[in-house]
């Protein structure tokens, strides 16, 4: 590897990347809470991921999500308040835990607005190519493992 020329953060691959993130982030969750759903694009991303995975519990949640797990809990709350979501006592490695379940009102709102949002994704996107795409997957891997290794 060739050496790293540098003299600030902002000149960091890692201010870079940060910086997609949080604009990528920004932007889906303004579309999203211009749908109208009755909850935040941030709620919607939870229940999303939720009905993606089985056996969900609100530390998973947590570590998925990347987000502290007060803030999990509190959207959490909200879902299960609008009957999106529920909790039942589960396991997991022998602890009692919150498994978290979408309801038929939640996957509704999932199967209806996921279209919408795929085109939101799309449209973010389009001036981007599959191999461009398809080069930042195999990158972020890369610095996945790389970071495992050195941990």
């Amino acid at each position: 590897m060739k050496e790293i020329k540098l003299n600030h953060y902002v000149d960091t691959i890692i201010y870079s990347v940060d910086m997609i993130i949080k604009n990528l982030k920004a932007e889906l969750k303004h579309r999203i809470d211009k749908l109208g759903l009755g909850i935040t694009g941030e709620q919607f991303v939870v229940l999303d991921t939720v009905s993606y995975y089985e056996n969900m519990y609100p530390q998973k949640l947590s570590d998925i999500l990347m987000k502290d797990k007060s803030n999990t809990n509190r959207m959490i709350k909200v879902l299960v308040d609008k009957g999106l979501l529920t909790k039942e006592v589960g396991k997991n490695n022998n602890r009692l835990v919150y498994i978290l379940k979408v309801t038929d009102k939640g996957q509704k709102l999932v199967d209806e607005n996921m279209p919408k949002i795929k085109k939101y994704i799309t449209e973010i996107f389009k001036n981007i190519s599959d191999d461009e795409i398809e080069l930042l997957h195999s990158m972020s891997d890369k610095f996945t493992k790389a970071l495992a290794k050195n941990l």
